[in-house]
């Protein structure tokens, strides 16, 4: 999960970031004290949680919130501010949590596991760890294929793709879809799971 802290008090986003780093260590997490840089931030770490003050310098914390829901509708927002007053203006975005200041562990912790939006523990890096070179999957398909004496050749041709195609999946370079991968398993006499099993 990627999570951003964004207010204009850096003490509090340090001290946000130490509590967010102690409930979910596992965790990117990154912070700001400056409103101009949320954006290029967000373009650049697509977060899936901002933390996100209301009432900064020069900028409405809502507003900013609409901009990043503009470009990923179900980042989840939660809102951190010391004036309840907004609470009513921020469920126009449909936040995911409202917390006043100062923000309590409990607080905290139960925004997290209450997102409006949940984050699949599932990570880039798993599944290229699952899908690249030696990989599991990869080399699983070589194996099926082999122990049925089927050749790449044999292979490209029942599944109707190119020879490289089939390389490529094999060295985990590319991924077959759900669909070819059940015919696959159809043909090797095996399951799915036995294709993706850990």
């Amino acid at each position: 999960m990627k999570i951003l802290a964004a207010d204009d008090q850096q003490l509090i986003v340090d001290d946000l970031l130490d509590e967010i780093s102690n409930i979910m260590p596992e965790a990117e997490c990154m912070g700001t004290s400056d409103p101009e840089e949320v954006l290029p931030l967000f373009e650049e770490h697509g977060f899936d949680v901002v933390f996100m003050d209301i009432d900064m310098p020069g900028v409405n914390g809502i507003t900013l919130a609409k901009k990043i829901l503009a470009k990923a509708p179900r980042t989840n927002i939660i809102y951190i501010t010391g004036y309840e007053k907004y609470a009513i203006d921020s469920y126009e975005t449909f936040a995911s949590a409202f917390l006043v200041k100062p923000v309590s562990t409990e607080n905290l912790r139960n925004a997290l596991e209450n997102l409006r939006f949940p984050v699949s523990e599932i990570t880039d890096d798993m599944i290229e760890a699952q899908c690249s070179g030696d990989s599991v999957l990869g080399a699983r398909m070589k194996k099926y294929r082999e122990d049925r004496n089927i050749s790449p050749n044999e292979l490209s041709e029942i599944m109707n793709v190119s020879l490289q195609t089939v390389y490529r999946w094999e060295k985990g370079v590319r991924i077959p879809d759900i669909t070819t991968l059940m015919k696959l398993a159809r043909l090797y006499g095996v399951s799915v799971d036995d294709f993706i099993k850990t």
